[in-house]
């Protein structure tokens, strides 16, 4: 509280809150209500009629709510951060300007404003979490982003287990000797030709860890860069995709989907039956 002397006597003044607004529109087919001036209109005349001031606007054009890798968003966030800047909250003229994913807009009341004693303001949804109406609409959408996660979820586990129902692939790790462009599996030729040397080497009598010093020796390195070693090469050996039979195997689902040709046969079924009759 800071006490102002006026005509000889001490009143006391009253600071102006200071907000700031966000905009963001995801491309130019939006439609005109949702357009970036629309929401400043929205977000100027609502702080005018709150006797608030207006610290500033952040904007974001042509980028997608569902990250928030933006870099109005990320300067909004940097902005306020910062306690000189006294803010008292975030304006926007509706919740799904600034984040489409619920769990994304919690996040962001959870974190950055309650526990600073800033608030969240949407306009058109008279959303305000410093009111109780506010934190009770606050809980309804934890509620709601929780179902809405299970929703996703859901989805997600269907779509893959009809894709891999469908002799496609449907996401996980990419084996060694393979690559992917454009949704589809490949053979990387050079370490497909690596892949058979293994097997090759093994089903003739050189044991795994004597393998692993031949490929280092040689200079040819692992997927990720760095030098074999016994398991990995292992890891080869025991990996029925190579003969181009798979089984996908969700790591939700675990549904066992068995798949031919999505990725690309390597070595023979000849071949992968010789490496196991190895002792």
């Amino acid at each position: 509280m800071v006490l102002q002397k006026t005509g000889g006597i001490y009143m006391k003044e009253t600071k102006v809150k200071k907000w700031v607004g966000y905009v963001r529109i995801s491309s130019d087919s939006q439609m005109e209500n949702t357009s970036i001036s629309e929401q400043v209109r929205q977000i100027e005349a609502f702080c005018v009629s709150q006797g608030w001031q207006l610290a500033a606007i952040f904007k974001d054009e042509g980028v997608s709510g569902s990250t928030i890798e933006r870099d109005g968003y990320q300067d909004m966030l940097h902005y306020i951060q910062q306690p000189e800047h006294e803010v008292g909250g975030i304006v926007v003229t509706k919740s799904d300007r600034i984040h489409r994913q619920l769990n994304h807009l919690l996040d962001l009341i959870e974190e950055e404003l309650e526990p600073h004693g800033m608030a969240f303001i949407s306009v058109t949804e008279r959303m305000d979490t410093s009111t109780p109406q506010g934190k009770i609409f606050l809980q309804m959408l934890g509620g709601f982003a929780e179902f809405e996660r299970a929703t996703i979820n859901e989805r997600t586990r269907n779509g893959r287990i009809a894709t891999a129902r469908k002799n496609q692939y449907a996401g996980g790790g990419i084996p060694y000797g393979y690559r992917l462009w454009n949704g589809n599996i490949e053979l990387d030729k050079q370490q497909a030709s690596t892949v058979k040397y293994i097997f090759q080497e093994y089903v003739e009598g050189t044991n795994p860890y004597r393998i692993a010093k031949l490929l280092n020796n040689a200079g040819i390195q692992t997927k990720t860069g760095k030098a074999w070693t016994v398991v990995q090469v292992q890891n080869i050996l025991n990996n029925q995709t190579y003969t181009g039979f798979n089984m996908y195997n969700g790591q939700k689902e675990q549904n066992g989907i068995r798949q031919k040709d999505v990725f690309p046969r390597i070595i023979s079924r000849q071949l992968w039956n010789k490496a196991r009759q190895v002792s």
